[in-house]
């Protein structure tokens, strides 16, 4: 499957969606613990209110590593997730569920072909 594929099965796939969402969450939950010391619970609740850009300024990153992991992680949330999640939702507003399958444009491409074919035919 080419890049370009996956990527687009992400977005079209809630399930895939919620699990690359939340392994984003712990992952940057896990740097900030790392580089600032912290427990991950506390980290964690770091990276929900950051990545919701709630921010409260209770917890915030003191070292270089913390700030670059807090940039990565609102960056990701605002280039990336929120968009690929707005998207999803969009997506499942605006389908048209009584449009043809490509299957079926296919049968009918056929279909007129043999018409045309027979229309076309000399009359006895």
């Amino acid at each position: 499957m080419k890049k370009p594929e996956r990527f687009v099965q992400l977005v079209n796939s809630p399930r895939l969606l919620t699990v690359f969402s939340l392994a984003f969450l712990f992952v940057e939950s896990g740097l900030y613990a790392l580089f600032e010391k912290k427990n991950f619970f506390d980290s964690l609740w770091w990276a929900l209110i950051t990545a919701t850009t709630v921010g409260y300024g209770d917890s915030y990153p003191n070292t270089t590593g913390g700030r670059f992991v807090a940039v990565s992680l609102v960056l990701g949330m605002i280039l990336f997730l929120i968009p690929m999640i707005t998207a999803s939702i969009a997506s499942k507003l605006i389908v048209n569920r009584d449009a043809f399958t490509h299957e079926e444009q296919e049968e009918m491409k056929l279909m007129l072909k043999e018409i045309n074919r027979k229309l076309a035919e000399p009359k006895e």
